[in-house]
């Protein structure tokens, strides 16, 4: 029991990697964009069942409350052959007919089985399975780029949080320094050396910080809320997201032509199979007012007026939709139209990525600028409030000079966490703009 104690009381660290880990694993996304991806299979492999046989049976009984036939035949006298085929326009004898009643049909039973073998479908079967196939490599690429969208968000999110994070931690820190001025103000006030005034404005300061912490820590339950989610995990305040060393990357290092790039990109594939699709849209189209050539067996079972028997058939068909091509005419136009369409979607679509790319870029470099100009204003601020600290000791500078000296502080370390983690996210956005792999 004793070993088990700190195992149970442990948190569970996450960091950056890990998060991303378990996003690829249990994110509802990406397990949705796989399941669609098993969905194209089925559908792949169901038109692929298109090049065998048909075949079919059926059974049909039938039993009525009355007969479906019925006749009479009435009375009548026969005249009888004698063998001479003279006598039979004047015969002299006649045999008596008493008449009877005709009823037939009160039941039946029929049964069938038939295979029908297409043979030519005007191409629409060979075209089917390439379509099949090309939604199935579709979807497989939607999972790669679900993928790369879950990634992002999970990053996005986990340097969030570390912002935040970090941000209180600054804002203990700040926090303590609080305190402690307190409490030499406070001594200082008993002295007779300050005011009142300068107690108070500690005291303000320091309701001021209990307010902007208490909505610091409900931005960060929200924050990890949200990336537990993106993870696929139940939420627990107990986790822990930890980034190690927040540190920069050499940007030169993963410089790519923006042109060169793009052709890197999910979104690029996809569309031009969007294209191939299209194009075998329209070949199915017209299939459609090609003739279509089938042949196929059929075996009959009948049992009808107390009568059994079986037959079989061999046939073949032969369908020409002639009242349909006009018709099919404009539907042929009509899917070469959705090729066009198709077509300037892909160069519009290039155009925006290429922008997108350049963009992603500029605002990279300009975060990386961002950063060291916050580590430089950091330092400059940090070194103002150690001379106004001394100065505050020596009762040189007054408790304001102190507290905006401390704010300043804070207000530096905050940017410069900000602009850290901002370097982050826009290197993670980077990698995604131009595809590059994890």
């Amino acid at each position: 029991m004793l070993l088990l104690v700190p195992a149970f009381g442990s948190a569970q660290q996450f960091n950056l990697d890990s998060c991303k880990k378990h996003t690829l694993e249990y994110s509802k996304r990406i397990t949705e964009a796989r399941l669609k991806v098993e969905e194209a299979s089925q559908v792949k492999k169901q038109a692929y069942t298109k090049y065998y046989p048909q075949i079919k049976g059926g059974f049909t009984a039938m039993k009525a409350d009355d007969y479906l036939l019925q006749s009479e035949i009435s009375e009548a006298n026969l005249p009888v052959y004698d063998g001479n085929p003279e006598n039979l326009l004047s015969p002299t004898q006649f045999a008596y007919f008493p008449g009877m009643d005709i009823n037939l049909l009160d039941y039946a039973n029929l049964g069938y089985v038939a295979a029908v073998e297409p043979v030519y479908m005007g191409g629409q079967i060979r075209n089917g399975n390439k379509l099949a196939a090309l939604s199935e490599d579709i979807n497989n690429h939607k999972v790669m780029l679900t993928r790369d969208e879950a990634l992002i968000k999970t990053e996005e999110q986990f340097w969030t949080l570390i912002s935040l994070q970090e941000k209180m931690h600054t804002i203990q820190q700040y926090e303590k320094l609080l305190d402690t001025l307190h409490k030499d103000v406070s001594t200082f006030f008993d002295a007779g050396l300050v005011t009142r005034a300068d107690l108070l404005k500690v005291e303000v300061k320091q309701n001021e910080l209990k307010g902007d912490k208490l909505q610091l820590e409900n931005g960060i339950e929200i924050v990890k809320m949200a990336l537990c989610q993106t993870m696929g995990m139940p939420y627990n305040p107990e986790l822990e997201f930890v980034s190690g060393d927040l540190s920069t990357d050499i940007i030169s290092n993963y410089f790519l032509n923006p042109d060169t790039a793009v052709e890197n990109r999910q979104e690029i594939y996809m569309l031009r199979k969007a294209i191939e699709a299209e194009k075998l849209q329209k070949k199915m189209a017209r299939g459609e007012s090609l003739p279509q050539v089938a042949v196929g067996v059929t075996g009959l079972y009948m049992d009808i007026l107390d009568e059994q028997s079986t037959r079989g058939l061999v046939f073949a068909t032969i369908n020409v939709p002639i009242s349909g091509w006009w018709e099919g005419t404009h539907k042929i136009k009509e899917h070469q139209i959705k090729v066009d369409i198709a077509e300037n979607k892909l160069a519009e679509s290039r155009e925006l990525m290429v922008l997108q790319i350049e963009k992603a870029y500029m605002e990279l470099v300009e975060s990386y600028e961002q950063v060291s100009i916050a580590q430089k204003t950091k330092e400059q601020v940090e070194e103002h409030l150690k001379i106004t600290q001394d100065n505050f000791d020596a009762g040189i500078d007054g408790t304001s000079d102190l507290l905006e000296a401390q704010a300043m502080q804070q207000e530096a370390s905050d940017a410069y966490t900000d602009a850290l983690c901002t370097a982050q996210i826009k290197m993670a956005q980077y990698k995604k703009a131009i595809a590059a792999k994890e």
